[in-house]
């Protein structure tokens, strides 16, 4: 009788066991391969959209089989604060001193999914910056989510307007639910006062 109730409690666990692998293998987290295969694919996207970037292009989105890259930038103009014949003057200096809002982003549409963006606004006179926000956010009901986000000017100081490049980095990390995986995006993005324009650096998935 014992070895019967053995061999049943032996089936039952094996069966909780197979049935458990199951579920996890089949709860759509990418695996580390598919993380590969998805970077690979992000990188053309990448590229493309630099190249948007490059040609001038601000609002747009590429789009590939399992992704998102995307960009937004918004010009801010207090035209309340403007009274009406200044209002021309100031449009036609708004390339000497200014603010925009920007925001670059990453979505992971395979299995899942979740995404990270980066936003915030960025200001100068002439060709240096005089200031750099940035914030970042993460999507993603399945996972638990965290980032650590910095900036930084590349060639001096920015809050003392010496810098011409700021730099944006944000890392997220994915905790996956009900699953022992992590997942770890990188978003960097520069800013270039001179030309009010933008570069992303680095956009990757780890595993």
């Amino acid at each position: 009788m014992k070895k019967i109730v053995c061999l049943l409690t032996f089936g039952l666990m094996l069966l909780l066991s197979v049935n458990g692998a199951s579920a996890a293998k089949n709860d759509n987290y990418p695996t580390a391969k598919e993380i590969e295969v998805l970077n690979q694919e992000l990188q053309g996207l990448v590229d493309k959209a630099n190249k948007k970037l490059a040609d001038g292009e601000k609002n747009f989105e590429v789009k590939g089989k399992n992704l998102t890259v995307g960009f937004k930038e918004k010009e801010i103009i207090d035209s309340a604060s403007l009274k009406e014949s200044q209002l021309q003057s100031s449009l036609i200096s708004i390339a000497a001193i200014g603010s925009k809002e920007y925001q670059a982003y990453v979505a992971n549409t395979s299995g899942f999914n979740f995404s990270h963006a980066v936003s915030g606004v960025f200001s100068w006179n002439g060709d240096y910056l005089t200031g750099l926000t940035a914030k970042a956010d993460l999507t993603g009901v399945m996972y638990e989510k965290s980032h650590s986000t910095t900036k930084e000017g590349l060639d001096g100081i920015i809050n003392g307007s010496s810098a011409k490049v700021g730099r944006v980095t944000s890392e997220g990390r994915f905790k996956a639910l009900k699953y022992f995986a992590n997942y770890y995006t990188t978003l960097i993005v520069d800013v270039y006062a001179p030309t009010q324009s933008y570069r992303i650096v680095t956009a990757k998935i780890t595993y």
